[in-house]
């Protein structure tokens, strides 16, 4: 029998809402016609997170630094990207990897590396 991955997806979103914390994903938005766009205002899209660890061997000083956060963030429609920031209280971060997990083809949830 196959999987409902976006029922299994809509469960984790659930869950990380009753364990985890909110946060705002800034996504970048830009104005004017094509050869000249302009900076515009970022697009504010509340998400759910739940922090989760490194592991201290991963911490490599290059692709991964100390103090650099990692967080789990739900699927709910919103692909997070490396062009996007997250607001977490009144701290933003840069994302430095937003990776799917997506066993059967649907994202079930981000898994983010996150840095001030």
């Amino acid at each position: 029998m196959a999987e409902d991955w976006q029922a299994i997806a809509a469960e984790v979103a659930e869950v990380l809402g009753d364990v985890g914390h909110t946060a705002t994903l800034l996504r970048p938005t830009f104005t004017g016609p094509d050869h000249d766009r302009q900076p515009g205002p970022d697009l504010p899209i509340p998400v759910r997170l739940l922090g989760d660890t490194l592991a201290l061997g991963l911490v490599n000083g290059t692709a991964i630094q100390a103090g650099d956060r990692r967080e789990m963030m739900a699927a709910e429609g919103t692909t997070p990207t490396p062009a996007d920031r997250l607001r977490i209280g009144t701290t933003s971060y840069a994302i430095i990897r937003a990776e799917p997990f997506a066993p059967g083809g649907e994202a079930v949830y981000f898994d983010l590396i996150l840095r001030a």
